[in-house]
């Protein structure tokens, strides 16, 4: 299923890119079509996944790599149904269909279920996963839409649409509100389950980093020295920031042999 819900993926990609040029509405609305299809088929692997395993599907890097998939292309439909300019479509997609095909590829020892692990056993848990995945979703949509615009500035307009710059502000919104929702449910479960809040856990410096720079986004959008294609820049920026937490940090980890108590 997965392989056929990938194929959906790109196809809606391929049709939006198509229809940037089209008069027709019909291929945009296969493109959505074949979003709103991949991400139910998503939606189901994900809930079987948690079935098979008898726990919520994301204590592995591979199962929270589906998370994020899933919350991408949620994000993306829920801008879809406000209605994005036909510029936008294709690279919001290209975002998920990237990431998802970057996440099912990978080799099959990492997407082996495994027990869970006793410290994972905690209400916190989901809260905190959900949470970091809708980050994630939101950011790799802004980032999008940024890149989007940055298209857009060049071959059409000195600068992006205004309702292409609202969205992504609303996308980085989204990304910011997520990711400290997740950073403050994550040092309660921190408390529990190691008794402290905060202890500079490479995963958790990393994060702190992140929000930082979601904050100086907040204080650099009503500036107008700093709109257009400089935002854009700072927001794909962020996108490469979350990249690199969930699949650099875990690297990076293993291979210095830094001390983290996270499993990715």
């Amino acid at each position: 299923m997965q392989t056929f819900t990938l194929f959906l993926l790109w196809l809606a990609f391929f049709l939006a890119l198509v229809s940037r040029r089209s008069p027709s509405a019909v291929l945009n609305h296969l493109s959505i079509g074949a979003a709103v299809a991949a991400w139910g088929l998503w939606t189901a692997g994900l809930a079987q996944r948690g079935i098979e395993t008898g726990h919520w599907p994301m204590s592995t890097h591979y199962e929270f790599g589906l998370a994020f998939v899933w919350a991408t292309l949620a994000f993306y439909l829920l801008l879809e149904a406000e209605g994005l300019p036909r510029l936008a479509r294709p690279w919001a997609l290209l975002v998920a269909a990237g990431i998802a095909t970057l996440v099912v590829t990978r080799p099959a020892g990492e997407r082996v279920a495994t027990p869970l692990p006793p410290v994972l056993r905690s209400i916190w848990f989901p809260l905190h996963t959900l949470t970091a995945a809708l980050s994630y979703g939101a950011s790799g949509i802004a980032a999008g839409l940024a890149a989007a615009g940055l298209l857009e500035r060049k071959e059409t307009a000195p600068t992006a649409p205004e309702d292409l710059i609202l969205r992504i502000r609303r996308a980085v919104g989204w990304a910011f509100l997520w990711l400290t929702a997740s950073m403050l449910i994550g040092a309660l479960w921190a408390r529990d389950a190691w008794g402290r809040l905060w202890g500079w856990d490479p995963k958790e410096t990393w994060t702190l980093i992140l929000w930082l720079w979601y904050l100086l986004l907040f204080h650099l959008r009503p500036l107008p020295h700093w709109q257009g294609r400089r935002f854009s820049l700072l927001v794909i920026a962020a996108f490469a920031g979350v990249l690199f937490l969930y699949w650099g940090v875990p690297w990076l980890v293993r291979t210095v042999r830094l001390e983290s108590l996270h499993g990715f």
